[in-house]
Order: structure tokens, then sequence, then C-alpha cells
């Protein structure tokens, strides 16, 4: 039984949380409670792992059950808001839980003893309750600003930003796909424009699943159209570009009926892909930004726009169909040598069609 990419997506974001937990909660009397690393008790290690499985647990829970599904809709300061107050009353029930226990089953300590302890209390209300929600705090916003940046920014754009990948211009091989509705002006007009931009909203967000699973990065979005875009791995030019169009298909299917009752209708898309290179460098000052340059996403956008010319919802160029490896189910028809506008050269296009 294959998993919804929009399922993989959630069941990999939630892994990192619980990783991260497990990390984050392990540290804490390392770089918290002693600044000498041989009074450390292993103890306090082992419960602060202990601590930050159940954390990460709950979290995990809570993330695939609504924080990384409807929780993305609300606005930022609210969802952030709820998130962090979530976050810490699950931190703190759990850091004094595993204490708890730690002396019950472990220290063999009776249970009224351990909640009438010193340490407990102090836990619970005292000096190590404002170190510990402190901790928790600024490993939450750490988090989440990292999170949000890369929501904002896209996919590895921070980390690029920070290693200084796209400083300078670099020249490379990427694969771009430019994929928009159609009728989108008659959708405009019969929805109008609060109920069209909650379409849009909807439909980039059940897509981006199948985007994520196929490893591409989403570079622009342009009213009803976004751009995806992948760089080769090593030498091999990556089949998932091709496949992503299938998953995204895929994923509007599986939300048919909400598309037809919310908005009377299921949306349609075309999309046009090439590859060859191009330059790529951050640009701007007040506001940075990597950008493509060169002939090959000018390509991909006026194949896109062939697709209503030749009437497929899918084209792409001979250059990229001979460098990938697509499996059997994929059938390849030759749509002929086209010229594209604006462009002096023919380019041979193809579309591609799945094994019934």
């Amino acid at each position: 039984m294959s998993i919804p990419p929009r399922r993989k997506y959630l069941i990999r974001t939630a892994a990192g949380f619980m990783l991260a937990c497990i990390i984050l909660a392990s540290l804490y009397p390392v770089l918290i409670e002693s600044k000498d690393p041989e009074s450390i008790l292993i103890h306090s290690v082992v419960n602060g792992s202990a601590a930050g499985f159940l954390i990460g647990l709950c979290i995990t829970i809570a993330e695939l059950a609504w924080f990384q599904g409807q929780g993305k809709k609300m606005r930022f300061l609210p969802y952030l808001l709820m998130q962090t107050f979530f976050y810490v009353v699950v931190i703190n029930i759990w850091v004094v839980g595993v204490s708890i226990l730690h002396q019950v089953l472990i220290d063999g300590i009776r249970m009224d003893d351990v909640l009438a302890s010193e340490s407990i209390r102090d836990l619970m209300y005292g000096r190590a309750f404002l170190k510990v929600n402190a901790y928790a705090l600024v490993m939450i916003f750490f988090v989440n600003f990292v999170r949000q940046v890369n929501r904002m920014l896209g996919q590895n754009a921070l980390m690029n930003f920070l290693t200084g990948k796209y400083h300078k211009p670099v020249e490379e091989e990427r694969v771009f796909m430019f994929l928009d509705l159609k009728a989108s002006t008659p959708i405009a007009e019969k929805l109008g424009h609060k109920k069209y931009h909650e379409f849009l909203n909807d439909f980039f967000f059940d897509i981006t699943p199948a985007i994520v699973e196929s490893r591409g990065e989403i570079y622009q979005y342009v009213g009803d159209e976004i751009v995806v875009t992948w760089s080769k791995r090593g030498d091999t030019v990556p089949a998932d570009s091709i496949y992503c169009y299938f998953r995204i298909a895929a994923a509007v299917a599986r939300t048919s009926d909400r598309y037809e009752r919310e908005y009377g209708f299921i949306p349609e898309f075309k999309a046009g892909f090439h590859y060859g290179p191009v330059v790529t460098g951050f640009i701007g000052d007040v506001k940075r930004d990597v950008v493509f340059h060169g002939d090959t996403v000018n390509t991909a956008s006026r194949i896109r726009t062939e697709c209503t010319t030749v009437n497929k919802n899918l084209l792409l160029s001979g250059d990229l169909l001979r460098n990938i490896t697509l499996s059997s189910s994929l059938t390849p028809e030759r749509m002929g040598r086209i010229r594209l506008k604006g462009k002096e050269k023919e380019i041979e296009l193809f579309t591609l069609a799945e094994a019934s």
C-alpha cells in the first residue's frame, strides 16, 4: 500500500521534530545544569533523552494531526503562540513526569515522598522550573525561526545563504518545471478575487508534498503558476522531476471531492519541462533572493505555453528526455520539432502517457 505524498511529508517532518527533541533534551543537563562536564550525572542525560522522546512523541502526534495540516492556514502570530504554548505545556509535563518516574521506578522511592521532595517542588515551582522553561523557549524560538525562514525563502535557501553557495554566480545545469492552472481567468471571474485566492492557496498547499517528495525546489509563485527546479545529483539528471507531475495529479485526484464541494470544480493544469545550463546567484539588497538566469528558464516557460497550442497537459524537451531514465510505465510520444514563441531555432518536444 503506497503512502500518499502529504503523509510522507508529514511523517518526515514529524520525525525531524522527534529527533531534535531527543537531542536538545539530552543536551540540557550538559549546557545548563553544570559547567563541569565531569560532575554531570549519567542519569540526567538519560532522563533528558527519555523526556525528549516522550516530548517528541506528543509533538509528532500533534504535528501530524493538526499543526502541519490545517494549522498552517492560520495567521502567523496566533499559530506561533498556540504552537509555543502547546510545546511548553508538553515539555513541562514530561520533564516533571520523567523525573518522578525515575525516582519511583529506578530509585525505589515512594510516590508520596517523591511528590513531597524539594527537587520535585523546585522542578515544578522553583528555579529549576524557570531554567527549564527559559531553555525550552529559546530552543522553540530557534527551531520555529528556522522553519519559518525556510517556508518564506524556500527549501535550502537559508542553508545556501549561510554557506555562501551562491554568493558569487554559479554555472550549473538544472531541470525546470513551469506548471499553471487551466482556464484561470474564467475561474477567477466565477469565484471572485477572495475566493479565487483561497482556491489558489489550497491548490498550492495540496501539491507541495508531491514536490517535496520529488525533491524539487519551489522557485517562484507567479499568479496561478508555480516554478519548480531540480539540480543534478552528481552526474544524474533527476527523473523525479517528471514523476513530480504525476504525483501532483494524484494529489489533486485524492482531494477532488473537496474541490467539487468547496469550489464547484476540480483544478486542471498543464506543465512544461526543460533541462539545460543556468547561472544561479543571489541578487538584491533590501530583499535578497536566489535567481536563475539563462535561456533554459525562458524555454521551459515557452514549452508550458505550447501545451495550449498542441492541446497537451504535459510537454518536455528532447534535451530533458535524452538525459533521464524513465520507468516503463511512461511512454514518450514525439510531438515533432516546434518553433517556440520568441525563439529562432526549433526544439523537439515530447509528451508522456501513463500505461493503463
